[in-house]
């Protein structure tokens, strides 16, 4: 073997090396995590947006000349849940220092609006109609990010199944569905992290939530976000 391949094998070794090194060091200050077998309790505030839950157009039959006479319209309704502020509480359990299972309970007021438009004889309006009372029990697991973060924040991801309970009508009709949700959020450590003593922080979270059945006219998926802010304890 030639001396300019020799160099170059020595290069790639260190280079190598320097590589193991730098990852080594890494893993060494990865920073705060859970501790792992404890149970973590979780409480704050939550925001979940609007979506639209289906609209109608009332029509007459036209009274032009034929057989086909197109309709006349007398108004159109879009209905929508509003966004709504809530509170939010949740029990996990490490099963590493990296991966938690939660279970999760939400509760907010939203109201329903409609909203008329398409009408000859009135201009478009907005009618509150009433407020839900919603209920959210869910079951998620979150995996914090093994890469380092700065200082004591750390970033997660997380994902979960839920119930949903909704009553309307001075609570006497109740409708209930399903949701599915993904997103992530962070950590930050306000004490503990380090595997041995109790910890405090805050959290932020943000989700992409998908709801199935509940309060809807037309029987179909919809998408809203939700943020939550709150702190978290172990006991």
């Amino acid at each position: 073997m030639s001396g300019a391949r020799l160099r170059a094998v020595a290069r790639l070794l260190c280079g190598c090396l320097c590589i193991a090194g730098t990852a080594q060091a890494q893993g060494g200050r990865e920073g705060p995590s859970l501790r792992r077998h404890h149970v973590t309790l979780t409480g704050g505030v939550t925001w979940t947006g609007g979506y639209a839950i289906g609209d109608a157009t009332a029509q007459l039959r036209g009274n032009a000349v034929g057989t086909s006479a197109p309709p006349f319209t007398l108004f159109r309704a879009e209905s929508a849940i509003d966004g709504a502020a809530g509170v939010e509480a949740r029990v996990g359990y490490a099963l590493a220092r990296h991966l938690s299972i939660e279970v999760g309970l939400a509760h907010a007021r939203p109201g329903i609006t409609t909203e008329l438009s398409q009408d000859e004889e009135a201009s478009p309006m907005a009618i509150d109609a009433e407020r839900l009372a919603q209920y959210v029990i869910d079951v998620a697991a979150a995996w914090q990010l093994p890469r380092p973060a700065a200082g004591r924040l750390r970033p997660f991801v997380a994902g979960g199944v839920g119930y949903l309970r909704q009553l309307y009508d001075e609570r006497t009709l109740v409708e209930t569905g399903r949701i599915y949700y993904v997103g992530g959020g962070a950590r930050y450590w306000l004490r503990g992290g380090d595997g041995r003593q109790r910890s405090l922080g805050l959290r932020g979270d943000v989700r992409a939530t998908f709801r199935q059945d509940g309060v809807d006219f037309e029987g179909r998926t919809r998408v809203w976000p939700a943020m939550s802010v709150m702190m978290f304890w172990e006991p």
